[in-house]
């Protein structure tokens, strides 16, 4: 399947934080041809087991495959939803947009927003959205109740430059680069096994990954998210060029072996990487990743995003493709011998 397909795949599904074991059975349709052992755990991750299960080292590739919503907290009077946003919604962006509540069956509805002749914004606040249906209140109460779903509804659009443009890109495009590379590594080396990480709740609280890292315990991990990408008011030191190839970041969160292990492998690739330099935390699944346990060395490699935490997100297609190719690299020269 073409990285296209794979991503409006991904990104149709709801699967919100909290809401992910929506996802299961796509992640399965898409590693069908893999061999990938797949299983769930109780916080809605999934994990993808590949390569000889005796095999001494094990690598953990993670990428988060929740998506920012809404959620219902009470019906009024009126029939209007009442909702609060899980993760990091873009207010800015989410006056009148349409959205899909998931009741007992799937309810279109809008943002209701103020009007520009009224006022001079559009008088949303994180404790004051509201969603009209149409519908009255009676017929409301019957469908939806507090606690269900709600996404904001986006097409899926092809963009110049091999580039796509939609909701949930962060981190579906993250979970594309994880199938790409599922892919090629059919053929792991047999001293290797690497368990992909389909993981939850990173917008609201990264739980997921953190738990599935101590369940797993290995011996390191990468973790594959979205970046900036460079675009007017986004300082350059935080950023890189989409399409221009992937992001690795350096922190003192990070472990430098792994680090540098990724980008010899994008240069014995010939892929070009920009670097993010961070102080401290990397705002990613790495945080939590590196101090599980006893403490996992850890790397994170990023797809250059533009108008992140928008129902148009917008990535470039072969970015995604070598990400998946340097992490592949990557696992593969850990499977080499070590000479003398």
């Amino acid at each position: 399947m073409e990285t296209k397909e794979i991503l409006k795949k991904l990104c149709t599904e709801c699967g919100i934080s909290g809401r992910e074991k929506e996802m299961l059975d796509i992640v399965r349709e898409l590693l069908e041809d893999t061999g990938a052992e797949i299983s769930l755990l109780p916080t809605g991750t999934v994990l993808a087991r590949m390569g000889n299960k005796n095999a001494g080292y094990h690598i953990m590739l993670d990428a988060h495959m929740d998506r920012i919503g809404l959620i219902v907290t009470y019906i009024d009077e009126k029939g209007f939803l009442a909702a609060s946003p899980v993760g990091g919604v873009d207010l800015r962006a989410l006056a009148g947009s349409a959205v899909t509540v998931r009741g007992r069956e799937d309810i279109t509805g809008v943002v209701c927003t103020l009007p520009p002749h009224l006022s001079k914004d559009s008088g949303l606040t994180r404790d004051n959205i509201h969603i009209d249906t149409g519908l009255d209140p009676e017929e409301v109460k019957k469908l939806v109740s507090p606690g269900d779903s709600i996404i904001v509804m986006s097409n899926f659009r092809e963009m110049a430059g091999n580039a796509v443009a939609v909701s949930a890109l962060d981190n579906r495009a993250g979970c594309a680069v994880l199938i790409r590379c599922a892919e090629l590594l059919c053929d792991l080396p047999e001293n290797i096994r690497v368990t992909l990480v389909f993981s939850s709740q990173e917008e609201t609280n990264e739980s997921g990954a953190g738990t599935a890292a101590f369940g797993l315990c290995p011996d390191e991990a990468v973790v594959v998210d979205v970046g900036f990408a460079k675009q007017d008011g986004v300082p350059a030191g935080v950023s890189g060029k989409m399409g221009g190839g992937p992001i690795i970041t350096i922190s003192p969160v990070l472990s430098p072996a792994v680090t540098k292990g990724l980008e010899e492998a994008a240069a014995g690739l010939g892929i070009p990487v920009d670097h993010e330099v961070s102080g401290g935390r990397t705002g990613t699944n790495a945080d939590g990743v590196s101090i599980t346990g006893k403490g996992i060395p850890c790397g994170l490699i990023s797809v250059p995003e533009k108008n992140m935490h928008t129902q148009a997100e917008m990535v470039c297609v072969e970015d995604i493709n070598r990400t998946a190719e340097i992490i592949a690299a990557y696992i593969r020269k850990k499977g080499e011998p070590v000479n003398g």
